[in-house]
């Protein structure tokens, strides 16, 4: 099954935790812990909607004042979650600066406080100088963009660490091909169609557009020829647990069943399982020592080396598509020797005559298997003289 996510590490993973988290079926983006923003472009802070903040140590949190800077003049709404105590933490951000110039900027940080006893909310906005304005907090406000939603948990770490599920909407796709072999023709009722499935209306009718004409239909009918229920793809975020049978427990049920779990802390897990073993296999615990302290030096010094090559490896696995269609562009007699593919001859006599601009008009696209368009008749102009990259 192919993913739905594009996710990228910000630092490597001896450094700050952040997360940048994409869905293809979500226009805006989530940051899961906001720890130093190495490996992010401002223009993608300015896309993130939705902030989840496990706990507030530094390395989880000091981040903020990054996006807060970049964020100022974005104009957005911008969602924060965070365990116990986080609005005092935000207000606190925010209380460090003056803010005697901002009463005309839209920015708005939205802080839901989350907690065993419930959850409460205060909105902090650059028109009132962000001062707090409590609100009441109800679960529409775990309702996130396109009808995604949010559970979460509370885990011990010396302090409450919150742990999160993000969890997608039940999607209602359509067999094109079966479409063609039954005489379907695409229209306005394919729409109806997996609204009234979404919503359990399987015995309404309607009027499906056919290569005869108009025909009414049941929609169990419908349902039974054309639609399939793809799995949905939860995402859970858990972080800096303590290694307590009770914090195990709530793991497991949080991202029971999840098609993606980011979680920290494996490589600690993997050296206590190798104690457990070889306690248990009748060693003595005692002969472990040398070896755990040499493998400890043998880490820290290492562990600067590691992360300048986690870094790296990050940046390299982020530009990687550009590279690809670099060299393949510079490559193309290569490409044709593989496929049998013949190339015309180049007439290098006779070259295009660009006065004013190219000019692209009525751009179309949309993902594979969604009928969601990402351009629906764009327009884009790119005037004489000029250079325009485009990456996506």
């Amino acid at each position: 099954m192919k993913s739905n996510y594009t996710i990228r590490r910000l630092n490597s993973p001896f450094d700050d935790s952040g997360i940048f988290v994409r869905n293809v079926y979500m226009k805006k983006a989530l940051l899961f812990d906001c720890g130093r923003l190495g490996n992010i472009d401002n223009s993608e802070i300015n896309d993130i909607s939705h902030v989840f903040i496990s706990h507030t140590h530094i390395d989880h949190f000091s981040g903020f004042d990054r996006f807060l800077r970049t964020a100022l003049l974005s104009g957005n709404k911008i969602t924060f979650f965070g365990p116990s105590g986080f609005i005092n933490n935000v207000k606190g951000k925010l209380a460090s600066y003056t803010w005697n110039l901002i009463y005309d900027y839209d920015i708005t940080f939205i802080v839901i406080e989350l907690s065993e006893n419930g959850m409460k909310g205060a909105e902090f906005a650059a028109k009132n100088g962000f001062k707090e304005e409590s609100f009441t907090v109800n679960n529409n406000h775990l309702i996130l963009n396109n009808d995604f939603s949010l559970e979460y948990e509370f885990f011990d770490h010396g302090t409450i660490s919150a742990g999160y599920r993000v969890k997608e909407p039940k999607r209602i796709s359509i067999n094109k091909d079966k479409m063609e072999e039954y005489g379907f023709v695409k229209g306005p009722w394919v729409k109806l169609l997996k609204e009234a499935l979404l919503y359990n209306k399987s015995n309404d009718i309607i009027n499906v557009n056919t290569v005869y004409g108009i025909k009414q239909y049941y929609i169990n009918e419908l349902a039974e020829k054309l639609a399939g229920y793809p799995v949905c793809q939860d995402i859970t975020y858990i972080t800096d647990i303590a290694p307590s049978f009770s914090n195990y427990k709530k793991a497991v049920k949080l991202a029971k069943d999840s098609y993606i779990l980011l979680i920290e802390s494996v490589f600690m897990a993997s050296i206590l399982g190798y104690i457990i073993l070889y306690i248990l296999a009748g060693n003595n615990a005692s002969e472990l020592v040398p070896m755990l302290s040499a493998f400890g030096i043998a880490a820290m010094r290492m562990m600067p080396s590691i992360n300048r090559i986690n870094t790296y490896m990050t940046d390299i696995s982020y530009f990687k598509p550009c590279l690809d269609y670099v060299y393949e562009n510079m490559n193309i007699n290569e490409i044709s020797k593989k496929t049998n593919q013949t190339l015309l001859p180049v007439d290098e006599t006779k070259k295009m005559q660009l006065k004013d601009k190219i000019a692209l008009k009525e751009i179309v696209y949309a993902y594979p298997n969604t009928e969601t368009l990402i351009f629906d008749k764009a327009e884009m102009i790119v005037p004489y003289g000029k250079s325009v990259g485009i990456m996506g």
